[in-house]
């Protein structure tokens, strides 16, 4: 798929594209690690909202994330009680992923633990008996790093509740993050040992949409820098790395059916930077960069 980049008069925009259909609506269920906690913005920087950054208009993605939550029943504070389990299923969305388990390490949870497989069954049920039947797809709790925080406990995710979701993915077929081995080894991306950063909640962003999709998230475009050469020469520059990509010219632009041509002259590549001189005449002229 080609990801054209837009330069006008030296200033880049990214093109948009157009989505044909209704859009997929994905529902994020979790607790704080979910929500966004300790990040400065949670509504731009949480793994949701980045997701729907890296699938655009395609996707709607819904945050509902709730601080504190356990799967268990039994909990201090269990998912099942809140209106937005509720709001979540009456959305009917097409994708749920389901991150929760981390509160339920806490001691005074984890002593109702017999019961955690089968509320995780029950908890999936709620989702699957709904009408349009939704993709379900269940994350094992991220790694906790040293001793953990607000007493939640790294041995009882490693050991005993991230097994437990794995089995239970296998056995009632559903997809299965495993962001537990995916995060392992970044408690820099950690830092009260428990909830990601903001580089945290990009991996994670970036794991999730490598499942839903079976790729990684596209590269970003090159950036290309111009340059005017009086009288009457342009000069287009951009990384080696990127050198596959060629430069398209248009002399009007519009919001869609623009008419691109691709600029003839031959590019120089020094290994850093490949460049392109173009002679320029006639009216303004806008360039990008295009991968065929």
């Amino acid at each position: 798929m080609s990801r054209p980049h837009l330069v006008v008069l030296g200033f880049a925009f990214a093109a948009g594209s157009l989505v044909w259909g209704a859009p997929l609506k994905i529902a994020c269920i979790g607790d704080s690690i979910t929500f966004g906690s300790g990040l400065s913005n949670p509504a731009t920087e949480s793994y949701p909202a980045r997701l729907q950054r890296l699938l655009g208009t395609s996707c709607v993605v819904r945050n509902y994330g709730i601080s504190g939550r356990t799967l268990l029943r039994k909990g201090d504070y269990p998912y099942w009680n809140e209106a937005l389990f509720s709001q979540s299923r009456e959305w009917s969305p097409d994708i749920v992923i389901i991150q929760l388990g981390t509160n339920d390490s806490k001691p005074y949870n984890w002593r109702h633990g017999t019961n955690f497989v089968a509320d995780y069954e029950d908890f999936v049920s709620s989702y699957r008996i709904l009408p349009n039947a939704p993709r379900i797809i269940v994350c094992t709790p991220c790694p906790v790093y040293g001793a953990g925080a607000y007493n939640i406990k790294p041995d009882t995710v490693a050991g005993e509740i991230a097994p437990a979701v794995r089995d239970l993915a296998a056995r009632l077929g559903l997809g299965l993050i495993d962001l537990h081995v995916r995060l392992a080894g970044h408690a820099d991306w950690f830092p009260d040992t428990v909830h990601p950063n903001s580089r945290g909640m990009a991996v994670m962003a970036g794991v999730v949409h490598e499942t839903l999709t079976g790729g990684p998230p596209p590269l970003p475009p090159p950036r290309i820098e111009l340059t005017r050469v009086p009288p009457n020469r342009m000069v287009a520059q951009w990384p080696a790395p990127s050198a596959g990509w060629v430069v398209q010219t248009t002399t009007l632009l519009r919001s869609s059916n623009t008419l691109w041509t691709v600029v003839e002259a031959i590019p120089t590549n020094d290994g850093i930077v490949v460049r392109q001189t173009n002679s320029i005449s006639g009216p303004r002229r806008f360039y990008r960069l295009w991968q065929p």
